[in-house]
């Protein structure tokens, strides 16, 4: 990483930033002293794109909206079995 003066930025902003997008990155100093650091900015990634990059998740299987869960003490929904059945599922 190279470093460049403050001096040096104030005379040649243009052509310094030129620098940094084009991949560079720069640290600027004043009086010899690090004081800032010129980086590239790179594409934002989501949040999930992030974490499966870091092995924290794995990437999702299927896309659009996730399926409501059934009203509380919809009669048409008989829990046990479906719990059996998720149950047998497991054991096989």
């Amino acid at each position: 990483m190279e470093r460049i003066p403050v001096r040096e930025l104030n005379q040649n902003t243009s052509a310094v930033l030129a620098r940094v997008q084009h991949g560079e990155t720069l640290e600027v100093t004043v009086s010899g002293t690090p004081v800032a650091r010129l980086v590239p900015i790179t594409p934002a990634q989501s949040a999930v794109d992030r974490m499966v990059a870091e092995g924290r998740a794995l990437a999702p299987t299927s896309s659009g909206p996730v399926p409501l869960p059934p009203a509380l003490g919809d009669p048409e929904v008989d829990a046990a079995a479906t719990l059996a059945a998720m149950r047998d599922e497991e054991r096989w």
